[in-house]
C-alpha cells in the first residue's frame, strides 16, 4: 500500500519573481507553510554580468549561499569578500539589519545561485564538496539542526535517505531534471516539504538530475 505523507508542493514555474534588467529571483513561498520553522527564505536568484544586489537581515539569520552556475562574491562592510564557486556552500551569520551584498564578477556571464536563510545560529564556514558520490543523496552539510543533501542522479536511478528523526521537515529542490519524490513528480526547480517521514524515496526521471534537500530537525 502507498503511504501518502503530509505534503505540500510549490511549482517551479509559479514562484513570486523580482525581477530587473540585472537581477532575477525567483522565491519559495515558504511562509505560506505550518511545517518548516527555521528555514525561512529560499531563493533562486541569477545576476547579470558584473551585476550586484544589496541585501538587508530581517531578523537574526545564518545565512546559506550555494552557486549553481559560477561563481559569485560575498560582501559587507563588517566582513572581506568571500568568492564562492559551485560545488561548494559558504556559511554566513548576520544579525537583524546587517547589509551585505552578492556580486558577479565575471565579465560576459550570468551566474545562478541559491540563497538560503536559516534562523539559527551556524558556525560560519565554507564546505566544499566536489567529492560527492553519483546517484545517491550525500550530505554535504550535517549538523544538530539541519543537514542539507545534494545528488546527482542518471536516469532511472533510485535514492534514499532516513530522517534523524520521523517528526523532522524534509524540503527537497530539484535543481536541475525530473524526480519521483514519494510518489510525487517533481521537475526542475519544483519544491515539496514532506514531514512525518521516515525514508524518503526518490527516483530520478532524467538524466544528469540534480536535486537538493534540506532537513530540518525539529
Amino acid at each position: 500500500m502507498i503511504v501518502q505523507h503530509p505534503a505540500q508542493l510549490f511549482l517551479g514555474h509559479k514562484r513570486a519573481c523580482d525581477q530587473s534588467e540585472q537581477y532575477r529571483c525567483l522565491s519559495v513561498p515558504l511562509q505560506n507553510n505550518k511545517k518548516l520553522k527555521k528555514v525561512v527564505r529560499l531563493s533562486d536568484e541569477t545576476l547579470a554580468p558584473r551585476a550586484f544586489k544589496s541585501f538587508t537581515a530581517e531578523e537574526d539569520i545564518s545565512l546559506i549561499l550555494i552557486p549553481l552556475v559560477g561563481s559569485i562574491t560575498y560582501g559587507s562592510n563588517s566582513a572581506n569578500e568571500v568568492c564562492v564557486f559551485p560545488e561548494e556552500l559558504q556559511i554566513i551569520n548576520l544579525k537583524k539589519g546587517n547589509t551585505f551584498r552578492i556580486t558577479n564578477k565575471n565579465e560576459d556571464a550570468l551566474v545562478n545561485y541559491l540563497q538560503i536563510w536559516v534562523k539559527m545560529d551556524l558556525v560560519p564556514e565554507k564546505i566544499i564538496f566536489d567529492t560527492y558520490s553519483h546517484n545517491q543523496l550525500n550530505i554535504v552539510y550535517g549538523k544538530k539542526h539541519v543537514n542539507i543533501l545534494f545528488g546527482v542522479f542518471d536516469g532511472r536511478r533510485e535514492g534514499f535517505f532516513t530522517t534523524s528523526e520521523q517528526k523532522n521537515t524534509l524540503l527537497t529542490f530539484v535543481i536541475n531534471g525530473a524526480f519521483e519524490v514519494q510518489n510525487r513528480l517533481l521537475e526542475s526547480r519544483d519544491s515539496l516539504i514532506l514531514s512525518q517521514t521516515r525514508l524518503l524515496e526518490l527516483e530520478a526521471l532524467s538524466e544528469n538530475a540534480i536535486v537538493l534537500i534540506l532537513e530540518e530537525n525539529n
